[in-house]
């Protein structure tokens, strides 16, 4: 399969983006994360802030209902709901049996509301485990696996059997079984990525493959539900963090990246697949 795609950037002058969500209501939303704020997209170039109380978002994502974002909040090392109308918010969790998190850095959700986040840490010289972390619907706060080496994007498989890891410092992927309850065991080597890689963010579509950013080349990798690499786009050159796909238009995807913790140099590019 060759994967055909046309790159164009359409945001620009971010200081970090990262977490890209679509909203019900037609536009999409993304953390600017050192910036402090959520950014809406204005097509066909720009952003408003749409959200900014103070804390510093990442990963995002959409409520299977579609009301509320499930925000990862780094700097406070909680994971927030936001009503997706009212903007109102609270704190879903920010300990699990007492202890405190690392850094919620990333999240999925299942049909049934069970909420997974990772929980990094970006010195490399902590050799203390890491983890995803699961919150239920009754709002109980379980470690679902214990992950070394920097657990970062992760996404439910189109059948909601499996959860995908990425590891941005082992540069590969791990594939969980979801057990119920919040529990996922296996948690086997999926797929292993060019040394360097450091895989971010991730989405799939509905065909089960597999949409990586890659943090180390600035690129989109595409894998196959058997973990064959169908292609890789070059988007901004370095430090792309993640990606969604319209609620619009199926075949285009939103990659943000490119950022740098002090320079709005940080941009979000619209990549429509042939």
């Amino acid at each position: 399969m060759t994967i055909k795609a046309y790159v164009e950037r359409v945001a620009s002058g971010l200081v970090f983006p990262e977490g890209p969500v679509w909203h019900p209501d037609g536009f999409l939303l993304f953390s600017d994360v050192h910036g402090g704020t959520i950014e809406k997209l204005r097509e066909p170039q720009g952003t408003t802030t749409w959200w900014d109380v103070g804390k510093k978002t990442n990963g995002l994502i959409m409520s299977p209902d579609g009301k509320k974002i499930l925000a990862c909040c780094y700097s406070e090392r909680e994971l927030l709901e936001i009503d997706a109308a009212t903007k109102q918010w609270r704190i879903l969790a920010n300990e699990c049996d007492g202890q405190a998190f690392l850094n919620v850095n990333d999240v999925a959700v299942a049909s049934n509301g069970e909420i997974y986040f990772s929980d990094p840490c970006w010195d490399p010289a902590y050799d203390s485990l890491q983890a995803v972390y699961a919150v239920l619907p009754s709002g109980e706060v379980r470690c679902a696996a214990r992950i070394r080496y920097q657990p970062n994007g992760l996404v439910v498989s189109p059948d909601e059997k499996w959860i995908f890891v990425a590891r941005s410092g082992a540069h590969d992927i791990l594939r969980f079984k979801r057990s119920g309850g919040g529990s996922l065991t296996g948690g086997e080597v999926w797929a292993k990525l060019p040394e360097g890689a450091e895989p971010d963010g991730m989405t799939v579509d509905r065909e089960g493959r597999l949409y990586v950013a890659l943090a180390g080349t600035g690129q989109l990798q595409i894998l196959s539900p058997t973990a064959e690499t169908l292609g890789v786009i070059d988007i901004c050159g370095r430090m792309a963090t993640n990606c969604e796909f319209s609620g619009a238009e199926p075949n285009v995807l939103f990659v943000t990246g490119g950022g740098r913790r002090d320079a709005k140099i940080g941009g979000v590019w619209k990549v429509v697949f042939e």
